[in-house]
């Protein structure tokens, strides 16, 4: 792998580590008690801005790997499929294991993005919450995987 490449997606794995450090002191607090409705913005904007860093790094490598450009319709979700699968240029990012839990934060942000603050529901989001920095190792060790070779 280039070593330009490798070094934008290390960049973006350690924005991850930073923002999840700064989250955790609210993720500890769901654990023991449900959000508040400010809570409960704050967590869906944490919820955004982890997959909106999930993709950028998907970008990095379908840009600089690929050689594509996602821009048409559903682009988001085609290229987290297509990073769930091998390519000419690549072995596939993720595990098939993986995508539904990306799918599941993907779908999380595309809601975000179109909706008020309030019709969020903790029970539909805080399992991405609270799994978010377990997910985050398992996403963060296949992202590993793959720059290593």
């Amino acid at each position: 792998m280039d070593e330009i490449v490798k070094k934008k997606i290390e960049f973006e794995i350690s924005q991850l580590d930073e923002h999840l450090s700064k989250s955790s002191l609210l993720v500890k607090k769901c654990e023991q008690d449900e959000p508040d409705y400010v809570e409960l913005c704050a967590a869906g904007s944490i919820l955004q801005s982890f997959y909106n860093g999930i993709e950028n790094i998907l970008l990095v490598i379908s840009k600089n790997i690929d050689k594509k450009t996602p821009n048409q319709g559903k682009w988001h979700s085609e290229l987290l499929l297509s990073m769930c699968k091998e390519a000419e240029s690549r072995s596939a990012v993720f595990s098939e294991s993986l995508y539904p839990i990306l799918l599941d934060y993907m779908n999380f942000r595309h809601f975000f993005r179109h909706s008020y603050g309030y019709s969020m529901k903790w029970e539909k989001l805080s399992h991405l919450f609270l799994d978010i920095e377990n997910n985050w190792d398992k996403i963060k060790n296949e992202l590993f995987d793959f720059i290593s070779k």
